[in-house]
């Protein structure tokens, strides 16, 4: 009877060691392929050829491609603040398990089919599919984010007991505004470039929002 009940102690305390050991392995994929993605936007944004008259006009970035621009930092961005968001959810976590771990690739994965689809705009310039596809994935991206961070507040010994029920709260609401504005972006993208540009701006209409409905 005491072997049983301290070969379960064990078994619990080695289950505690594993889940902190994946925590520290899921930021560090997730601070990886973060970084993967900032440089390869980066990287995508317009090359303007010089002037053979007037030389290398700076503000050719903005006149040759200014959709494509305008797009790219957008989705530059976005892609930062999840970053940010990405580390003070987990930043307040103590462990993880496998259902916590399997939200937070599966935002990732949406990330990296993000960065495809900005592939594909480039390819087919401004597609309406591909507005569509970054907009979904923008979307999906942050409202896994959301239910990983939900569902580790439901869990009892994942995030720090620092973290109080309010503060868990004002995380939740602080990065949901994201993910409803990518979902607002949708239809804009069977319109028109520009409008679905503009579109983003609505981030700022339900951040604003949602903290006004939080007080």
């Amino acid at each position: 009877m005491i072997d049983k009940i301290l070969k379960s102690e064990e078994r619990t305390e080695s289950k505690i060691q594993r889940d902190e050991k994946q925590l520290r392995r899921l930021h560090t994929l997730v601070d990886v392929v973060y970084a993967l993605i900032i440089v390869r936007l980066f990287l995508m944004l317009p090359n303007p050829e010089a002037s053979e008259v007037v030389g290398f006009d700076p503000l050719a970035i903005f006149t040759e491609g200014g959709d494509r621009f305008v797009m790219l930092i957008i989705g530059f961005i976005l892609v930062l603040i999840y970053w940010f968001q990405s580390n003070k959810t987990t930043g307040n976590l103590v462990k993880t398990d496998g259902k916590h771990t399997v939200l937070s690739l599966l935002q990732l994965f949406f990330l990296l089919f993000y960065l495809y689809s900005v592939r594909l705009d480039l390819v087919f310039e401004s597609d309406i599919l591909a507005l569509f596809m970054q907009s979904v994935s923008l979307a999906l991206a942050g409202f896994m984010g959301v239910l990983a961070w939900i569902y580790a507040t439901k869990h009892a010994g994942l995030i720090s007991d620092a973290v109080s029920e309010q503060e868990a709260k004002d995380i939740k609401i602080g990065i949901l505004s994201e993910p409803l504005a990518s979902t607002f972006t949708i239809p804009f993208a069977f319109i028109s470039p520009l409008l679905w540009n503009l579109s983003w701006l609505s981030v700022l209409v339900f951040g604003w929002f949602l903290k006004k409905r939080s007080k």
